[in-house]
């Protein structure tokens, strides 16, 4: 898939120009009981985390919410455990530019079907967007030294579990700073999680959103994806994207362990480096079982099970290198129902070795082009 920003409705300003009135466009005007704006975000919580604070065992029905649980700049040691998020507009579970997190044992579900999730230019000058670019389930955005493990993660309006860098486009939000400084996500881990009927996004995504951001050190293992197909609101896309989507951005030391990843819209893992001078750097993919996956078509031109694809249109830019997948790994993965076992494009071919590789009926085990 292409992550790329997308941007949403403004509100009024003020004299002095602070932003007042901002409701985003198709979402439902706030309760009573949410509180507005937090984090200068545009965007209304259910619940607003303290420092060290633990929410555990208990439902929140964020319906008229933007957010179900928000974790704001600098709410270190929030500790989520077995609570129920529902009914929020964007994201149930949204933490930004923050660290030692812990998001477990918890079940995120029927958020996210209130957003506008269209591609759209920035209002210049504004410092809003006109959406809300990125609305999983549970959001991370400049989040470092966090733990998501042992979630169920089920029929929500923009996709699963998404790991995302933070900066002058923070993607979780609809007000801007460009000023704001690149925050990256590292030592991170997305661990047994369960994730089915996501439709509009991923199960599992650690992608960069601004110019020159990135990720590092991550742990996404023990995963079961199931993607269901199509509903009215949109094709549930599964599969697990590790990607530099921003010029000059980059993802690098992230282990893909142990997954499961069943009937995805795209392919099962995708290692992605999408715009010039992009890269991912040792990125190992093992131990994963993934089956059927790539209906869609989405960047391999058949079913795929791991694909390793440096965008070749963003090739060939004055000045700038070609985005390359440097050091990937693919070794001891099971891939059934696939055309296509092992699928790659682009410069630094991947190292593959010890694959179980079952293809469809003149399917190919392992393409490198």
């Amino acid at each position: 898939m292409r992550w790329r920003p997308v941007l949403a409705g403004v509100g009024a300003m003020t004299a002095s120009g602070a932003l007042v009135g901002l409701v985003p466009a198709g979402a439902a005007q706030a309760a009573p009981s949410c509180t507005p704006n937090v984090g200068n975000s545009g965007l209304s919580a259910a619940v607003v985390a303290r420092p060290h604070q633990t929410i555990a065992h208990r439902t929140i029905d964020a319906t008229g919410c933007d957010i179900g649980v928000y974790i704001g700049a600098g709410i270190a040691h929030v500790t989520i455990d077995s609570v129920t998020v529902t009914g929020a507009n964007y994201q149930g579970i949204f933490a930004e530019r923050t660290a030692h997190l812990t998001v477990e044992n918890s079940t995120i579900t029927n958020n996210g079907f209130n957003t506008i999730a269209d591609d759209a230019d920035p209002l210049p000058g504004s410092g809003v967007k006109s959406h809300v670019g990125q609305s999983f389930a549970i959001s991370l955005f400049g989040v470092s030294y966090s733990i998501v493990k042992d979630n169920i993660v089920f029929n929500n309006g923009r996709g699963g579990i998404g790991l995302m860098d933070n900066g002058p486009n923070d993607p979780g939000t609809i007000t801007q700073d460009t000023t704001a400084p690149l925050t990256s996500s590292s030592h991170d881990q997305i661990v047994g999680n369960t994730t089915y009927s996501n439709y509009n996004g991923c199960g599992i995504v650690a992608a960069t959103q601004n110019f020159g951001g990135s990720l590092s050190h991550l742990i996404l293992a023990g995963n079961t994806i199931t993607g269901t197909g199509f509903s009215p609101s949109g094709p549930d896309i599964g599969g697990i994207v590790v990607a530099a989507d921003l010029p000059g951005s980059s993802v690098s030391d992230v282990t893909v362990r142990g997954n499961t990843v069943t009937n995805s819209f795209e392919g099962g893992v995708i290692v992605n480096a999408e715009a010039p001078n992009s890269f991912t750097k040792d990125v190992h993919v093992t131990a994963n079982t993934v089956t059927a996956n790539n209906s869609g078509h989405l960047e391999a031109p058949e079913t795929a099970g791991i694909l390793v694809f440096a965008n070749p249109s963003a090739s060939g830019v004055p000045n700038m290198t070609d985005p390359a997948n440097i050091g990937t790994m693919v070794w001891n993965n099971v891939v059934t129902d696939q055309f296509y076992g092992i699928w790659s494009v682009g410069n630094f071919a991947p190292t593959v070795f010890g694959n179980d590789i079952q293809v469809s009926d003149g399917g190919i085990p392992i393409s490198i082009g």
